[in-house]
Formats: structure tokens, C-alpha cells, sequence
């Protein structure tokens, strides 16, 4: 697949412009730029110039904060055919507001705000669209918080690896790969909890059966019963 039919067919199942037809995202390819990231690396770090929107073609990559006493909060490990840096472009002269780190070899086309902005204002249909995103985001980060406050860390441990499977496609017939590579420190910072707490809750899965454990990778085994932990 070239680079540009690469950028439309994952264009075409994202939320944001998911839908509209190809012949209408095609002018937008041109403004498209391939940028590599070696693993571990920082794509952008908080406070940044939020000028460019990102479209993740291969690998993974961790959105998180630090904060000032120094504990990683983890907002999302994305993959490819996931967007993220849209919302921060549509403001003029807006900052990154958390890291974006990637995890492992990574890939994406990046596109100016310029472009995009350009692109909004001749599609309406796709304004409304963002609307959606943004409203997603802030219903996202309410349930993270309303996880933190009314679930324990086996729960809420439960809850993140189902979620983390359902985008990668799975759990389907009883056993799905959640992630790779998922490291215990990025978990513990998406659930918001210690690394000793995240690695008893595991291991207290595994010992059921529930998932295997294995480096870099976690695979749930038996999902109805880790979503009815993590209720």
C-alpha cells in the first residue's frame, strides 16, 4: 500500500473523519508528512507549540503528565490508525497540555493546523465531527475520575485491560492480545496507581487464570470474568 492510500484507508476509520468520502480527503493527502520516532523518544513534551495534528501508521505511543510530586498520570497508549494533538491545533498559539512518548518504533504523518483548519471550515459536516471528539474526551476523562474515586486497583486494573483489548479488536472468542508492549509503569500510571499495587493485581489475575503475563505483553484469557472485577 503507498504512503498515500496508507494515510487515506486509516483516515476512513477514524471518529473524526470516518465517513467522508475519499474523493473529499484526498486534497488533504498533500499536506501530509511521514515522521519517524525511535522507541522511548518524545514526540512532543508538555508545553510545546501544539501546531500539528498526528495520525499514528505504525507503533505505539503513550499521552501522559508528570506531576509535580513527580508520579506519571497516563491519559491514553494509542496505536495505529489513532489521532491525537487535534484538539491543541485548533487554538492559535495553544501549548501541548501532556507528554506524547513513543513506546516503541513508531510512525506517523503529521498535518500543519493550517491545513486542518482549512479542511474544517470547507467541511462543516467534519466540524461536527470534533465537536463529538472533544465531547468523548471529557466524558473519558469523567469516567477516569469517577474509576479513581469509586474503584479499588484490581477493578479499576480490570477495567483498563479490557479497555485497552476492545481497541485492538478483542476480546473475541475468550482470548485476546491486550497490548505490546504494555509496560507495567505506563499501566500503573493509567489506572492511577504504585507499581507494586499494579503488579499484585496481575499477579493475582494471572494466579486465577484470568490473563498470562509475559513480558511486554498481556493476554486476557478469560474476559467475562475480568469485567465482572472490574464492575
Amino acid at each position: 500500500m503507498t504512503a498515500p492510500a496508507e494515510v487515506l484507508a486509516l483516515l476512513s476509520t477514524t471518529p473524526l473523519f470516518g465517513g467522508i468520502a475519499p474523493a473529499e480527503l484526498e486534497p488533504l493527502l498533500a499536506d501530509f508528512r511521514l515522521r519517524r520516532f525511535a522507541a522511548e523518544s518524545y514526540i512532543f513534551r508538555e508545553g510545546d507549540p501544539g501546531d500539528h495534528m498526528h495520525l499514528v501508521t505504525r507503533g505505539e505511543v503513550k499521552i501522559s503528565r508528570t506531576t509535580e510530586a513527580g508520579s506519571e498520570v497516563v491519559f491514553a497508549v494509542l496505536g495505529a490508525g489513532d489521532v491525537f494533538g487535534e484538539i491543541a491545533v485548533l487554538q492559535e498559539n495553544a501549548t501541548r497540555s501532556a507528554d506524547a512518548q513513543a513506546l516503541a518504533e513508531t510512525e506517523c504523518y503529521v498535518l500543519h493546523r493550517h491545513a486542518l483548519v482549512a479542511f474544517l471550515v470547507a467541511h462543516p459536516a467534519v466540524m461536527w465531527r470534533l465537536v463529538t471528539v472533544l465531547s468523548d474526551y471529557i466524558r473519558r476523562k469523567d469516567e477516569a475520575y469517577s474509576d479513581l474515586a469509586f474503584n479499588d486497583i484490581p477493578g479499576r486494573v480490570a477495567r483498563k485491560l479490557l479497555e485497552l483489548a476492545a481497541a485492538r479488536g478483542g476480546p473475541a472468542e475468550g482470548e485476546a492480545n491486550v497490548t505490546v508492549p504494555l509496560s507495567q509503569r505506563t499501566l500503573a500510571g493509567l489506572v492511577g496507581a504504585s507499581r507494586e499495587n499494579v503488579n499484585r493485581a496481575l499477579s493475582r489475575f494471572a494466579s486465577l487464570g484470568l490473563i498470562k503475563l509475559e513480558r511486554g505483553r498481556v493476554t486476557v484469557l478469560r474476559p467475562e470474568e475480568l469485567r465482572r472485577r472490574g464492575l
